[in-house]
């Protein structure tokens, strides 16, 4: 729509007829850049919290569901964890869940000294001899549940344990 010829638009000219045709003066202060600008705006984003969102997509993406051990793979972990003693240094493997996506976690492997074994709670705390700026640390209380695969030093086969020898085959 043209102003310019309305009974209004003729109004204006008339008043501003005389800085209409001059240019646009120049500024006292230099003007502000690009970026700046857009720096005062930033806590006013449309999107807050889009950020933490993506970056928690990625943490989300490396995590697994726990797998199953089939029966003989529990047996096998049953008689090492016979084995296990107080005091001990050992190796475990097993599934840290996630603090907030619960079904989901990773698989860790950690080498420390037992401190405890449970059989009745199912649970084994592991000293890793990591310290704070304050005391050590806590030891990591695992569950049997969450256990893969346990190694240490005097650790052997079930066969070995008992002491059974393989007899040979009689032809």
């Amino acid at each position: 729509m043209n102003c310019k010829n309305t009974p209004e638009g003729r109004t204006v000219r008339q008043k501003y007829a005389d800085i209409l045709p001059l240019s646009r003066p120049e500024p006292i202060k230099p003007r502000m850049t690009t970026l700046n600008r857009a720096k005062i705006f930033s806590p006013f984003a449309a999107l807050r919290g889009y950020d933490e969102e993506i970056s928690d997509q990625d943490r989300v993406q490396g995590l697994i569901a726990k797998a199953k051990l089939s029966e003989e793979d529990k047996g096998h972990l049953s008689d090492r964890l016979l084995q296990v003693k107080k005091g001990m240094t050992i190796t475990v493997r097993y599934f840290h869940a996630d603090a907030v996506y619960a079904p989901l976690g990773a698989y860790e492997s950690l080498t420390g000294t037992v401190a405890r074994i449970d059989p009745v709670y199912r649970e084994i705390d592991i000293k890793t001899g990591t310290t704070t700026a304050l005391r050590k640390s806590p030891p990591v209380t695992i569950s049997f549940d969450d256990l893969v695969q346990v190694a240490g030093e005097g650790i052997v086969g079930i066969d070995d344990f008992l002491g059974l020898e393989e007899y040979p085959d009689e032809d």
